[in-house]
């Protein structure tokens, strides 16, 4: 664990997504397009998906205004590459205050999510969030957070539109984590 947080971002950034990608790669092709005539390529090659439509977008929004203010932005964007196979990445901000406290938070993560039956889905995201905090004395703070979440969720809609909720849990548990243990995120993805 310790050798996790003493690696470089990228480094960091680049095993999570190697691990999440679920990109393989085959020595030999044993499919029927293999002994197909190039006519039956091309037509075949023309009735698939094109990579586009492979695209999810979503994430997450909330918050509340008073005192305390809190407000949370978690766009995502993923590739489906299989049918009950998603990875991608995302972007989180989130900002709190209360009297003369102030908080933002900001990062960015990688993630995967793979359907296990219809509608629930298992789902792990590697997150480096950056908090900085600001009182009213003067003072600052300023943290960076490992956050590896993993968990389980349901997803209400069909394989182009869906609105999920998820129930996780911080694999890693750094003391400067935003995040309670378990974690409760709602939020949902689309495709075209």
């Amino acid at each position: 664990m310790c050798l996790l947080l003493t690696m470089p971002m990228r480094h960091l950034l680049f095993i999570m997504y190697f691990l999440c990608s679920g990109i393989g790669v085959n020595a030999q092709k044993t499919s029927e397009d293999d002994y197909a005539s190039g006519t039956e390529k091309k037509a075949s090659t023309a009735a698939k998906i094109r990579w586009q439509d492979n695209l999810v977008f979503g994430g997450n929004l909330g918050g509340s205004f008073g005192n305390p203010s809190y407000f949370q932005l978690n766009p995502m964007v993923g590739y489906r590459t299989t049918p009950w196979w998603i990875n991608g990445i995302g972007l989180n901000y989130t900002y709190y205050s209360t009297n003369a406290y102030r908080e933002n938070i900001y990062g960015a993560s990688v993630w995967t999510r793979a359907t296990v039956f219809k509608t629930l889905f298992a789902h792990s995201e590697f997150e480096i969030l950056k908090r900085s905090a600001f009182d009213g004395l003067g003072n600052t703070a300023e943290a960076t957070v490992p956050v590896w979440l993993v968990g389980a969720g349901y997803n209400s809609g069909g394989s182009r539109l869906g609105l999920s909720a998820m129930i996780m849990y911080d694999l890693i548990q750094d003391p400067n984590s935003p995040y309670n243990q378990p974690m409760i995120r709602i939020g949902g993805l689309f495709g075209f």
